[in-house]
């Protein structure tokens, strides 16, 4: 997706794709940790997180909820520190899972 069709994007559109992005990462670790696969690709998908987080706050309307953002994001970090689980990353973005189809 170029830069100008992601800008075109609604904001809930924008953290649907996120979402996505949040649950690739999550399976990513999970099936890495558990054997399923030979890779575990979970920093990439949080690079990309962290990436399209950056690209929504340029939006003005969002600037205020950076400091929400910004905490999901240290939350994704502390699932791939093993601090945290990934049902407990996943409650958040489940609402915008929703519509990533």
């Amino acid at each position: 997706m170029t830069d100008e069709e992601w800008n075109g994007l609604s904001t809930f559109a924008q953290l649907s794709n996120i979402a996505g992005d949040v649950k690739r990462c999550v399976d990513s670790r999970q099936n890495f940790l558990a054997g399923i696969s030979k890779k575990d690709y979970s920093e990439f998908y949080f690079n990309k997180v962290a990436s399209l987080l950056d690209s929504l706050l340029q939006k003005e309307e969002n600037i205020p909820r950076k400091p929400e953002f910004l905490d999901e994001l240290n939350e994704l970090r502390r699932f791939l520190n093993q601090e945290t689980d990934g049902e407990y990353i996943l409650r958040y973005w489940t609402p915008f899972m929703r519509f990533s189809h």
